[in-house]
């Protein structure tokens, strides 16, 4: 039987996922509070419905992909209404380690299951199937949805039970937002030395030093456009950023090198480049090192 699945929630991340699930040939319903969004899936080959339940009483698997807890428990409220007991809801949002396990103790008593399933990858990343995703629950269930997986995301990894997969999102955006700020640090400290911006790209980046933020963050940082991504990475930062310091306290672990890079990209918000890619943190060094380099608009 082909499966037919839900997305809840069509925004940056969660319009993406439908497209690449109609790409590889998968039934698609979904919902938004957004006319727009609905619009969207519609034009792309999906179904827009008109509210949450009606597509967890049609969808065999339910995904979703939301901006705060919020949303999560008002999807959850309307899910519990479905008379079908087998829902297994792939959760994709990084939300807190606590939200993420109430939503799935919630679930339980229905007899629905809860795959806590963070997307580690930026807009782009997931357009171009290069995103992963950490997946904890029960593992019965990961390898029940793997081709749901595999039909939006390169790669995905079994991390134990619900928790886990948050805890290693949480791992990941720590590296995504230290790498992308050291990226911009290296790309001045170049600049400060004579070298141009796209050498110093080309170069570093297949070497020892190269990382994915550099590979992908450093190709904006060297043209000095900062468009792509524009809108709402900075407001997912602050939300990610939040969290990522609630949780290492929470844990005792010291996060110094952290602080350092959410001082940085705070500093790129201050500045009024909030509209724009995080990347634009390397604008922000620059106007600090007495760079002016002409920006795309």
């Amino acid at each position: 039987m082909k499966t037919t699945i839900g997305i809840l929630g069509l925004g940056p991340m969660g319009g993406i996922i439908a497209t690449n699930l109609l790409a590889r040939g998968f039934s698609i319903l979904g919902y938004d509070i957004r006319a727009e969004c609905r619009r969207e899936l519609e034009a792309n080959g999906g179904i827009s419905l008109s509210s949450t339940t009606e597509v967890a009483d049609r969808a065999d698997v339910l995904i979703t992909s939301l901006p705060n807890a919020s949303a999560l428990n008002s999807i959850v409220d309307e899910v519990l209404k479905s008379d079908r007991a087998d829902h297994v809801l792939i959760e994709t949002s990084t939300l807190t380690l606590d939200q993420k396990l109430k939503a799935a103790k919630r679930l339980a008593p229905a007899g629905k299951s809860l795959l806590d399933s963070p997307i580690s990858g930026t807009p782009p990343m997931l357009a171009n199937m290069t995103a992963s995703i950490y997946v904890g629950g029960d593992k019965g269930l990961y390898e029940q949805c793997l081709p749901v997986f595999e039909g939006f995301a390169a790669t995905s990894f079994f991390v134990g039970p619900v928790g886990n997969g948050t805890r290693m999102k949480l791992l990941a955006n720590y590296l995504v937002h230290v790498h992308t700020t050291a990226a911009a640090e290296c790309m001045v400290m170049g600049e400060k030395a004579g070298l141009t911006p796209d050498l110093i790209y080309q170069v570093l980046k297949p070497g020892a030093g190269g990382s994915k933020m550099f590979e992908v963050r450093g190709a904006m940082m060297a043209d000095s456009d900062y468009r792509e991504g524009g809108g709402t990475m900075f407001d997912i930062f602050k939300k990610d950023s939040a969290i990522i310091t609630e949780f290492a306290a929470s844990v005792g672990a010291p996060i110094d090198l952290y602080t350092v890079a959410r001082e940085k990209l705070n500093s790129a918000i201050e500045l009024g480049f909030g509209h724009l890619d995080t990347s634009a943190v390397c604008k922000a060094v620059e106007m600090s090192a007495g760079i002016d380099r002409q920006m795309v608009e």
